[in-house]
């Protein structure tokens, strides 16, 4: 049986000990199987963490395991000391990112791999968003509702909490949402959708100061550039499409 917050051999140890009571270091040897070359750090290791006690008696020392209402104090402790380290940590979060808006950026464009990189560049976005701005977001894969539909859910939902304007073309064969608080956020005026007639290569996020493009092939590449006269021509790109798309629709009716 291993023991949380301790090793495989501090646990061997310390199991031993509450078996054997008091006993000697040849004794802890032979019982727990751990070698003579380890048995005097890992007595040290468990004596730091108030498990392990010794009395030396006529010159030789013997071993003693502390109750084992001892294991569920050090879990207490470690609590603590992570609670400790959360607070520091966003400390620490906080002030890396107040400098890195200050810092002078090196390269307009940045590039990521995975999913994971995906996720981050639209939490990114999602931060720098104000209540009123708005969102243009052209072509939407059937891979990318396949593959991160519940996440791209999930970041609409805040988008619309946070009162986002988002204006969507999607791709002839995407799949439509018929989510309740999807078809509210039309009716407040906070999500507009069109549907294409083709199908799109990437899937497009334009802001006031960036333009995103996510690729979905074998892997997830994600590639943002960061500058408002790309990102003007990109809207003005979209604009056109999007009044395109109104205008067929005219005909058609």
């Amino acid at each position: 049986m291993e023991i949380p917050l301790l090793t495989k051999g501090e646990s061997k140890v310390y199991q031993t000990l509450v078996e054997l009571g008091e006993s000697s270091i040849g004794n802890v040897i032979k019982m727990s199987g751990v070698s003579h070359s380890k048995i005097y750090d890992i007595l040290k290791r468990l004596s730091e963490k108030g498990l392990v006690s010794s009395i030396n008696k006529n010159g030789k020392q013997y071993f003693s395991a502390a109750d084992p209402s001892r294991i569920s104090e050090l879990i207490e402790e470690e609590k603590t000391k992570l609670e400790t380290a959360k607070v520091k940590v966003d400390e620490v979060v906080k002030q890396l990112k107040a400098r890195k808006k200050i810092s002078k950026p090196t390269s307009i464009l940045s590039s990521f791999e995975g999913v994971k990189g995906m996720k981050s560049v639209l939490e990114y976005i999602l931060e720098r968003l104000k209540k009123g701005e708005e969102v243009l977001i052209l072509g939407a894969p059937r891979q990318i509702d396949e593959q991160v539909g519940g996440y791209l859910k999930d970041w609409q939902k805040r988008r619309i909490k946070i009162g986002i304007i988002c204006k969507i073309i999607t791709d002839i064969d995407s799949p439509s949402w018929d989510d309740i608080w999807w078809e509210q956020s039309k009716n407040k005026k906070l999500t507009f959708t069109k549907k294409s007639g083709s199908i799109s290569p990437a899937y497009l996020l334009i802001t006031n100061n960036s333009v995103t493009t996510i690729y979905f092939s074998t892997t997830i590449l994600t590639f943002i550039i960061e500058h408002p006269d790309i990102a003007n021509r990109y809207r003005e790109f979209f604009i056109e499409l999007w009044n395109q798309e109104t205008n067929k629709h005219s005909k058609s009716s």
